[in-house]
């Protein structure tokens, strides 16, 4: 049946000012009206569903109907909007009551009444009402239309010369943005929904529970939630953190087993939602290939403490005023907006890099590894013939490359358990994945990291001062000897934070992207970006308000500008931004003109670009660690990047990068006087770094030399002998083949089925160190660059000639899925 168009719904995501009386959909309120009508109609449609209303009983009668929805005029017309969100003025009640009485709801399938469209030849009149189908007939005099794919009159009737029906979904005609109706699907054999669209992808986010129970975390044994953010959060202690957390991409027919699934892990500070588009292409060019795939977005187990309650309730109405007062309202001295009483009741929580989540510290790698192989096992019951793949982007290559190393037989006493025995292939994303050469870790390593697992981390992380292994005791580098003396091993955690934080990214920025997503989902690039405006006095703007907003504030970097513009200014690769944080580098198009005071964007689709932003970098280097070269292109798309910032269950980014629990196994270094005295203690140094020991893709040292396979287990790299595909970018972190020698030099040799037998790497000089010649499909190892991508657009870019990507890695699953 004939849906509101959601563009139409969510003109209205804020309630229009006052204006002056008059008649309904007349002067200048005519336009108002019409989006407030509209928006109003969405709303009755989402409390009082008219297919709710079948006539069965008299509670779902036509006047039942009639009553639920009056009820919501009455409310919206009293002066306070729906939920903030949907007024009316009181003059337009009766054009509205009038819609809904001449409406099929409520009506019984078996009266067969429908919006009946009439045309009188004699006097030319034209009108409308609902009526049976078998009076609805055209006779001598006068022309009916029954127009059963609609179920108002007011979106039935035409008005042109015999008053037909307008298009409407379920007529069975493809009209209009239709891209089928019932069998009117050439585009779509067979397949045409009831929505009148093809099959697409969409996302389901999952939460499953994990193996891995870290001590201090909750859910974990004898673990007892007092901190008043949590209880806040969570509605009380009675909640686990012991999850992982994936969203699934797939297409939403025909319903089918996947003949293969993708999990993939997304980088620092990223999240499931980053995988959005990559996921769209993908699946949507391996169905062509006649092979179902689905892609599934790794959350780490940190998206749980990002609340989101609030900005669901945003996205629900498309409302960016309500994400903002869900986020930064309480800066910004809001009352909190009527959805968000009517929903959470509440403003997001927000936690602190020290005292309020402390457990971070003991989320390890190893407790994300055993993470990940919850969603593996997961993957791998509901695919066909254990056809699960792994991979991940940026960082996410790294936690990819130690899944796969890692032996989960943590007992040591049975045989190994490797994760590439649970796989089909990896696929890393401009990442490097990870090596086992490296200097051997020193005792003094060793201890150190044993004393961040066995308590000093937790404790460091927690008091925000060093600690020694029993979490309590203050201590420094310098007097651990003393201070730590009794304990082991008698080593001093230095105090660090919970989760990653910076200037640029901390725990309440990357939301604003979300924010911005939500509004330019209807207001792109046309007015100013919400975080910039006013709220309600002068200088009332989160930028200048929020301190973790700050950098926002910087007029010469972050202008005012629309949304496009200013989500831009910090994600393009010729941006301010990702000239020092390169993990956000996405081509995005280029800056557009000034209008209204306010910096506009131009998306890669309004083209052409002007040349300064498609510099050509050059031939490729032959050298490591290489450099940026090749001619540059523009290739992520706004409208398709927008919604990936908030959809679904997730985002695109982490608001709770576990640092310090990943660090357990890294050790800072101490050069004193040329000579290393923490860390790689004896060698000989210049710098601090030059000490920095950690563990990489082999912890035999920790785990087999001293009995700890409980902090690291990572014994299995040398065995990987499945397919590995890789790719880079131009202008990324891997801007040439040779950036994954290292990792292809660390790993076995492929005995998949595709495999021959060729070694990974052939040649690692030639043609030259950063172009080596590589096993290829037969060796189980094939890397491609993207030319002129930058490290984001791996994942983001467009299907189109430049993209390196969606077909070698469209190809590499269909060839290796069993």
């Amino acid at each position: 049946m004939r849906k509101l168009a959601l563009a139409i719904v969510v003109a209205i995501a804020l309630a229009a000012p006052a204006r002056a009386a008059g008649p309904c959909l007349a002067g200048a309120s005519a336009g108002s009206d019409a989006s407030d009508i509209a928006g109003l109609r969405g709303r009755i449609e989402a409390a009082c569903a008219c297919a709710t209303f079948d006539g069965s009983s008299p509670a779902k009668n036509h006047a039942s109907y009639v009553r639920c929805a009056l009820a919501l005029v009455h409310d919206a017309s009293d002066g306070t909007p729906v939920l903030g969100l949907f007024g009316l003025r009181p003059e337009c009640r009766a054009t509205v009551k009038r819609i809904l009485q001449q409406s099929d709801c409520g009506y019984p399938a078996a009266e067969d009444r429908h919006p009946c469209c009439r045309f009188v030849a004699a006097s030319g009149r034209k009108s409308g009402a609902i009526r049976r189908a078998i009076h609805c007939v055209t006779r001598t005099a006068t022309q009916q239309h029954l127009c059963a794919a609609s179920h108002a009159v007011v979106d039935a009737c035409s008005g042109d010369a015999t008053n037909s029906c307008l298009p409407a979904c379920g007529d069975g005609v493809a009209n209009g943005g239709e891209q089928c109706d019932g069998t009117d699907a050439a585009a779509c054999p067979g397949l045409c929904g009831t929505d009148c669209t093809c099959p697409r992808v969409v996302q389901t986010t999952v939460l499953t529970p994990s193996g891995a129970a870290p001590p201090h975390t909750p859910g974990s044994p004898g673990v007892t939630v007092t901190n008043a953010k949590l209880l806040a959060e969570f509605g009380g202690s009675s909640f686990s953190l012991n999850n992982a957390t994936y969203t699934r991409f797939a297409m939403n027919r025909p319903a089918a087993t996947p003949d293969a699934i993708l999990v993939l892990v997304p980088g620092f500070e990223g999240g499931a939602g980053s995988f959005r588009i990559l996921a769209e292409n993908l699946i949507t060019r391996a169905l062509g290939d006649g092979l179902v795939l689905e892609v599934w977005g790794f959350d780490r187990r940190g998206h749980q403490l990002e609340d989101r309650a609030g900005l669901d309730v945003a996205e629900t109405f498309l409302a960016s005023q309500v994400a903002l007062d869900w986020l930064y309202g309480a800066e910004l001295g809001l009352p909190l907006h009527p959805a968000l009483v009517a929903g959470p009741n509440r403003r997001a929580v927000f936690y602190d890099a020290q005292a309020d989540v402390p457990f971070m510290a003991t989320w390890t790698s190893l407790v994300f590894s055993r993470d990940i192989d919850a969603v593996v096992a997961a993957a791998d019951a509901a695919v066909r013939n254990h056809n699960v793949f792994l991979g991940g982007h940026s960082a996410g290559t790294g936690f990819t490359a130690r899944y796969a190393s890692t032996d989960f037989d943590l007992t040591g006493s049975g045989p190994p358990e490797p994760g590439y025995g649970r796989l089909r292939g990896l696929v890393l994303l401009e990442g490097p994945g990870g090596s086992t050469a490296g200097a051997p870790l020193t005792a003094d390593s060793l201890d150190r990291m044993i004393a961040k697992f066995d308590g000093g981390l937790y404790g460091a992380v927690r008091d925000n001062a060093g600690r020694c292994v029993d979490g309590t005791t203050a201590c420094t580098l310098a007097d651990e000897a003393t201070t730590c003396t009794g304990q082991l091993p008698p080593k001093c955690t230095l105090a660090t934070t919970a989760f990653s934080t910076s200037a640029i990214l901390n725990r309440r920025s990357p939301a604003w992207l979300e924010v911005a997503g939500i509004q330019g989902a209807t207001d792109p690039d046309g007015g100013e970006q919400i975080l910039g405006v006013d709220q309600g006095a002068p200088g009332n703007r989160a930028v200048a308000v929020v301190p973790d907003l700050a950098i926002l504030n910087n007029q010469p970097l972050f202008p005012p500008s629309t949304v496009e513009a200013g989500i831009a200014a910090f994600i393009d690769d010729d941006g301010p931004v990702s000239a020092f944080a390169f993990f956000v580098a996405t081509s995005v198009g280029a800056p557009g003109p000034i209008v209204g005071g306010l910096h506009t964007w131009l998306d890669i689709t309004e083209g052409p670009l002007p040349a300064s932003v498609l510099p050509n970098n050059g031939p490729p280097p032959t050298t490591l660690p290489g450099g940026v070269w090749g001619q540059e292109v523009e290739e992520t798309r706004f409208d398709r990047l927008m919604p990936a910032f908030y959809a679904g269950g997730t985002n695109f980014t982490d608001w709770y990068y576990p640092s310090a629990g990943l660090s357990t196994t890294s050790i800072t270094g101490v050069c004193t006087s040329g000579t290393c005295t923490v860390g790689n203690v004896g060698a000989s140094c210049t710098a601090n770094a030059d000490c920095n020991q950690a563990i990489n893709l082999d912890s035999t040292a920790l785990s087999v030399g001293r009995g700890r396979r409980d902090i690291e287990n990572l014994t299995q790299a040398p065995n990987i002998d499945i397919p590995v595909i890789a790719f880079g970018a131009s202008n990324g972190l891997v801007p040439v083949p040779g950036g994954y020698t290292a990792f292809a030099q660390s790993i076995g040799t492929c005995t998949a089925p595709n495999c021959d037998g060729t070694p990974r790497v052939v040649d690692e000089a030639s043609p030259s160190p950063a172009f080596p010649t590589f096993g290829g499909a037969n060796g189980g190892f094939e890397v491609y660059i993207s030319e002129g991508y930058s490290h984001v657009d791996i994942v983001t870019a467009e299907d189109d000639a430049t993209n390196n990507v969606v077909a070698p890695l469209a190809a590499f699953l269909e060839r290796n899925a069993q």
